[in-house]
């Protein structure tokens, strides 16, 4: 039987072991394609564009940014776990890869100009900094940028396993809010209906949600929701998860 792990233990958590389960098997990254998809068509759909874009909670994985490399002048890359925030810069170094089909497929979708290698160099190119986080905190990011606001938030599979309550889920969409730019844009994935998942022989524990718990959240922290997809969990077939589906939404910061 699997470890399950107690509330907030998280050293254990192993960012190789992640990256099988959930990004490079072959099984893991057609589960992913249809976010790349998704992805794709909020960027294109909706015209995001800016100077700068914060992904929050990153994990070991950036195939959530090649499509937004394409948007943006610059990104951050930003993460609670040492042990992540280390395997973000060995790839930054050239010292750990990606998954290549995932960064294939997105070209696909765009009319493929350029080769895997050279969007993966654009993306290293960009990323100007690679940052610890706590979204449970007032301040997520410290004072890394001063005064300055973003433009977009990229934040994927993250809160709903850094608290345990959906008041806590709420606080911390308020907490990365404070980031955005007035008329800034968050895109925001979660998983709905489930409370555990699995890396390496380890579960975790985490937030159960609904789409009307994160849909509140969003618009007591003053944002106004553009867009949003779902896909049935037999859409996105893992043996790690105990969630039922996979919520997607565009949001827009309204003050």
């Amino acid at each position: 039987m699997e470890n399950l792990k107690k509330e907030g233990d998280l050293k254990t958590f192993d960012p190789n072991s992640y990256m099988h389960n959930y990004v490079v098997s072959e099984e893991a990254a057609n589960n992913l394609k249809p976010e790349i998809e998704i992805l794709h068509r909020l960027f294109n759909s909706h015209k995001l564009s800016g100077k700068r874009l914060l992904d929050v909670g990153t994990g070991p994985t950036v195939h959530t940014l090649i499509t937004a490399c394409n948007h943006v002048d610059e990104i951050y890359l930003s993460e609670f776990l040492p042990q992540n925030l280390q395997y973000l810069e060995n790839w930054r170094n050239g010292e750990e890869n990606q998954c290549t089909s995932l960064i294939d497929y997105a070209m696909e979708l765009e009319g493929r100009t350029k080769t895997v290698s050279q969007r993966m160099s654009d993306l290293r190119c960009k990323v100007k900094g690679i940052l610890p986080v706590d979204v449970t905190s007032s301040k997520p990011i410290g004072d890394a940028f001063g005064d300055e606001k973003l433009d977009i938030i990229v934040s994927s599979y993250c809160i709903e396993t850094a608290v345990f309550t959906v008041e806590g889920y709420g606080k911390c969409i308020e907490n990365i809010s404070t980031l955005l730019n007035k008329d800034g844009f968050l895109i925001l994935f979660a998983c709905l209906n489930g409370d555990t998942y699995q890396v390496g022989e380890c579960k975790y524990k985490a937030v159960c949600l609904t789409k009307d718990d994160i849909l509140s959240c969003l618009r007591k922290a003053g944002f106004v929701v553009i867009a949003t997809e779902e896909l049935a969990e037999t859409d996105y077939d893992s043996k790690y998860l105990t969630f039922d589906s996979y919520y997607y939404i565009l949001a827009r910061k309204l003050m």
